[in-house]
């Protein structure tokens, strides 16, 4: 339904004309996205059901502030989006005002003395780890690509990054804020005229903000944040031409004192031995898992596309990598001098031999050398590691984070048994079995985990069947799960069982009732229930619920 003439009118006031629409077909746009045909009723069809009310484009924290200061005035129900990846990005709710901040796309300050950058809702990280590059500063990139808003990583959404290892979870990455609360008051985290700080003496309200997975926009609008950076002892730029395997980008000239590895483990237990024992020498610049062959050199490499893909298949290279690879691991390293390389590769080398790992040779051999030395450093600047959807769509059976033995071992084998069972029965693309992806946090003390798998999204059957994985995943082995930190898409999308409200309120008792807790906060801060509730605390039921 639109908006009333008249609640138009006071939103293009304060925007402009040109910044605010209802047309039926900028709106149908908003209903696009991935894991749209996983929401009940969608499939096969990609668009979500309920279009936006209307979509504002403010261009400013104070036009954000009139804009929410007027839902609420008028009862409005509105949520904020940034670059808007996936379909929790928009709602699930009737009658909602969408906020693209796409107009505020600014870094307003990189500070080299105190290591942070401060920037606007749409900011990607590719843009800031381009800038940060220059002043000897790298930050913590999103593994689910560079093209995504840093601010919404930081804020907003999960925290899981490429970097984690060297930079730690993105959590702990936000430094001050800039928060419109539900409400429209204006609030700063941190010092008052700095931003190298979130929390100073008393309270803190971090917990609340985000944390540590995030509100997906359900808590109000974040228009400016400070983020930690961290060293970066490369070049200033690091230059590159088009002539690579994977991702159509090598480095121009080879990285001083930096390499890449991709190190074989026999077996799950293996490899959680060999995470503790890198993070026990505190070495890896960059350390992540990205499954079997397959998946390491397609999706972390960022095939140029599908048929890139087949081609690497159809050549036997993928296949050549298969039969030397069990369970690999990718690390980065790099030195702040040549001594010091040299002792982080000689510490690496004593590690592998003692976790009974292997860096096999073919890793020596082009193209893979090629791939490692002069690819690898370009995707890790700017990665996309969701490139190749190799049967139309991709989607994360579950992801959980915790310490790394643990996470291991439920999310090793036990997950690539259940994949197994939906590969045979057809549902699923028969894309390898181990295809668990990692990202490690403060020197392997602890990962984030997850098993993807790739189906057809314009085939209801095939569909349905990765609902149902899903589903079977959420339902089984709950002793293991205990104490996990459940990061999973069946909170953003539901399953094939139950919608997502009804996850919220079955899982949330095993997890200290955080979804009444969160609901407790939005009555607090949000009186008149305005921010758009669909991902947030008990979801849509929380309106009429006594907590």
């Amino acid at each position: 339904m639109p908006l009333k003439p008249e609640v138009y009118r006071v939103f293009e006031d304060i925007v402009g004309e040109k910044n605010i629409t209802a047309s039926d077909v900028i709106l149908d746009s908003y209903t696009f996205n991935w894991l749209v045909e996983f929401h009940p009723g969608c499939a096969p069809g990609k668009y979500l059901q309920n279009r936006p009310s209307a979509v504002i484009l403010p261009g400013s924290t104070e036009e954000v502030q009139a804009i929410v200061k007027a839902c609420n005035r008028y009862k409005a129900i509105y949520k904020p989006l940034s670059t808007g990846y996936g379909s929790h990005a928009f709602s699930l709710e009737e009658e909602v005002v969408l906020l693209d901040l796409k107009r505020m796309n600014n870094i307003i300050e990189i500070d080299e003395k105190n290591r942070c950058a401060v920037v606007e809702p749409y900011v990607t990280w590719a843009q800031l780890t381009a800038e940060s590059l220059k002043k000897g500063l790298f930050g913590t990139p999103h593994q689910a690509g560079s093209q995504a808003s840093a601010l919404a990583n930081i804020t907003s959404g999960w925290g899981m990054n490429i970097m984690g290892n060297h930079g730690g979870h993105n959590c702990r990455n936000a430094l001050g804020v800039e928060w419109i609360l539900p409400d429209g008051e204006l609030i700063k985290l941190g010092h008052t005229e700095e931003w190298f700080t979130g929390d100073g003496p008393g309270p803190s309200l971090r917990g609340i903000m985000r944390g540590h997975v995030g509100a997906l926009g359900g808590f109000g609008v974040f228009t400016k944040v400070g983020i930690k950076l961290h060293n970066w002892p490369g070049p200033p730029e690091v230059r590159t031409v088009g002539e690579g395997i994977f991702s159509a980008y090598k480095v121009k000239e080879p990285l001083k004192r930096a390499k890449a590895y991709m190190v074989d483990l026999p077996d799950y237990e293996k490899l959680a031995d060999f995470m503790y024992a890198i993070g026990d020498a505190e070495i890896g610049y960059s350390v992540m898992r990205c499954g079997g062959p397959e998946h390491a050199f397609a999706i972390m490499g960022g095939a140029i596309s599908n048929q890139t893909f087949l081609d690497l298949h159809e050549s036997g290279m993928i296949n050549a990598a298969a039969e030397e690879f069990n369970h690999p691991c990718m690390l980065f390293l790099y030195g702040i001098s040549e001594r010091d390389f040299e002792f982080q590769e000689k510490l690496l080398y004593d590690i592998v031999d003692e976790t009974g790992g292997t860096i096999p040779d073919v890793i020596n051999e082009t193209p893979f050398k090629e791939m490692l030395a002069d690819e690898f450093p370009v995707i890790l600047i700017g990665n996309d590691t969701h490139l190749a959807h190799h049967a139309g769509g991709f989607v994360i059976n579950a992801g959980y984070m915790g310490t790394t033995d643990p996470v291991v071992r439920h999310q090793g084998l036990p997950a690539e048994e259940l994949k197994g069972k939906y590969m045979e029965r057809g549902g699923i693309l028969k894309d390898g079995l181990d295809s668990t992806y990692h990202n490690s946090f403060d020197n392997n003390s602890y990962i984030y985990m997850e098993l993807e798998y790739h189906y057809d999204a314009a085939d209801p059957f095939s569909v349905e069947e990765s609902r149902k994985c899903i589903t079977e995943e959420r339902d089984t082995r709950r002793e293991e799960k205990a104490g996990f930190e459940v990061q999973d898409i069946a909170l953003c999308v539901g399953d094939s069982r139950l919608t997502i409200q009804e996850r919220f309120d079955e899982l949330g008792p095993l997890y200290g009732n955080y979804h009444l807790w969160q609901e407790k906060f939005k009555r607090a801060f949000d009186p008149n229930d305005v921010v758009d509730r669909s991902t947030y605390g008990v979801g849509v039921a929380g309106r009429n619920m006594d907590v």
